[in-house]
C-alpha cells in the first residue's frame, strides 16, 4: 500500500506500546495515525527557521521511550531536502544516544519524492549516515502511480540482527492484510527502475509560484524538491487564511494540520494554467494585508 504501508509495516515491527517516535514538525499528518495505530507515541520537535533538521530540540527529546526519529526528505509540506552534514551529524547523535540508552534508535526515513528534486540537488543517503535506518518509499511520485499503491521499505544490512528484523517486517506486512499489486503493475515497475518522471513541469510551476508570491509579499523558503510550497500566512489564523484563499477559488491547507501553525500549503503539480490564474488573487491579498496597513500577523 506505498511508502504509508510501508511505513505502518516498520511501526509494527519496531514498537512496543508507549514507545515515541519524534519527528521534525511541520511533518506529513498522517504520521500521527501511522504511529499510533501501532501503540506508539509521535513527539513532534521544532525544525530550523527554514525547515532544516534542528539537532538540539531532536536531542532534547530522546529519553528512554525514544524508539525511532523519523524524517522526510525531500520534505512535505516544505521541499526542504537535508544535506549529507545534516544526516551525517543526526546520524552522529542518534549514535551517542544508543551508546546512553543502551537500546537501539531507528532512523526511519520516508523517500517518496526521492527523484523529485530541483537545481541539482542531491538527496544524500540515510544508510550512509546512520546504520540503524528503515526507508520507506513509493513508486506514487517519481513514476506518477498515486492510484496503483505500490511501494517498498528497505533496511539496512548493518543493523544488529538484521535477519531477525526482516522476518518481524514480513511478518507485520502479512497480519496488517495489504494485498499485492496487481501482477501486471508489479512488471511495468519492475521495467521502469531508474526513469522517473520529468521534472521540468514541476520546476517551471515553482518557480513561477515563487516569483508571484514573493511579487505579492509572501514570505517562504524555496523549496528544493517535492512539489510543495510553505509560505507564512498573513494572519496569525491559518485556517480563517485558508478559508479566504478558497473564497479566490484557491484550495490550500492549513499549516496546524501539519503541526505548525501559522503558515499554509500549495501544491503546483498542477497543470501550468492552475498556478499562472492563481497569481492574480495573491496580487490582490498581498496588497490587502502587506501594503493596505491592515492588520497582519506580528
Amino acid at each position: 500500500c506505498g511508502a504509508g504501508g510501508a511505513l505502518n509495516v516498520i511501526f509494527k515491527a519496531i514498537l512496543d506500546p508507549g514507545d515515541e517516535v519524534i519527528v521534525p514538525r511541520p511533518y506529513f499528518v498522517e504520521y500521527g495515525f501511522y504511529v499510533d495505530n501501532h501503540g506508539g507515541i509521535l513527539k513532534p520537535v521544532d525544525s530550523t527557521e527554514d525547515f532544516d533538521l534542528d539537532l538540539r530540540a531532536i536531542e532534547g527529546a530522546i529519553g528512554r521511550r525514544t524508539r525511532a526519529v523519523l524524517i522526510n526528505s525531500p520534505h512535505n509540506p516544505t521541499g526542504r531536502v537535508y544535506s549529507d552534514q545534516a544526516l551525517a551529524e543526526l546520524g552522529e547523535l542518534l549514535r551517542q544516544k544508543c551508546r546512553q540508552t543502551g537500546r537501539i534508535i531507528y532512523l526511519v526515513s520516508d523517500e517518496p519524492y526521492r527523484r523529485i528534486v530541483y537545481d541539482g540537488t542531491r538527496v544524500g543517503s540515510v544508510m550512509q549516515a546512520y546504520a540503524n535506518t528503515l526507508v520507506a518509499s513509493s513508486y506514487s511520485k517519481e513514476l506518477s502511480l498515486a492510484g496503483e499503491r505500490i511501494g517498498y521499505l528497505a533496511a539496512s544490512p548493518a543493523i544488529p540482527q538484521v535477519q531477525a528484523l526482516m522476518e518481524g517486517l514480513i511478518l507485520a506486512n502479512r497480519i496488517l492484510g495489504f494485498v499485492n499489486a496487481p501482477a501486471l503493475m508489479q512488471r511495468v515497475v519492475a521495467r521502469l527502475q531508474g526513469v522517473s518522471v520529468d521534472v521540468a513541469p514541476y520546476q517551471r510551476n515553482r518557480d513561477v509560484l515563487c516569483a508571484g508570491l514573493a511579487e505579492a509579499g509572501f514570505s517562504f523558503f524555496r523549496p528544493q524538491g517535492a512539489f510543495y510550497l510553505f509560505p507564512r500566512a498573513p494572519i496569525a489564523d491559518d485556517v480563517a487564511f485558508c478559508r479566504e484563499l478558497l473564497d479566490h477559488l484557491i484550495l490550500a491547507v492549513p499549516g496546524t494540520g501539519f503541526g505548525l501553525s501559522g503558515h499554509f500549503r500549495l501544491a503546483y503539480c498542477v497543470p501550468p494554467k492552475v498556478v499562472d490564474g492563481a497569481l492574480p488573487a495573491f496580487r490582490k491579498l498581498g496588497a490587502k494585508y502587506f501594503n493596505s496597513g491592515q492588520p497582519g500577523r506580528d
